[in-house]
């Protein structure tokens, strides 16, 4: 087991404990629920990690959180070939008429 991330917001967590999952890499959430006793702690001092189970997936996790997370290709909006609405770049369907572009 190795810790892969760590980050305060429980959400950007989960969001890239599911980018992994999608990829076959086994992880978990460490410290998901010690925010209530934070206060006591002294709220900077706890910390969400991110730990995958299989040492021998730490390369692939982290080139998947480096180009999902932090440094995500930023792709141009497009055209929908169906009902000519404009979607973001980040967009896989229409959100118009969901078609899935050419």
């Amino acid at each position: 087991m190795k810790q892969i991330y760590t980050h305060e917001n429980i959400v950007i967590l989960h969001s890239i404990r599911n980018i992994l999952a999608m990829n076959d890499i086994e992880s978990f959430v460490k410290n998901e629920h010690t925010i209530p006793a934070g206060a006591r702690h002294g709220i900077n001092n706890i910390f969400h990690e991110l730990w995958i189970l299989n040492d021998q997936d730490y390369d692939k996790a982290a080139a998947l959180i480096d180009t999902e997370i932090e440094n995500p290709i930023v792709r141009d909006p497009w055209v929908c070939g169906d009902c000519n609405e404009e979607n973001e770049g980040s967009f896989d369907v229409c959100w118009k008429c969901q078609s899935v572009p050419a």
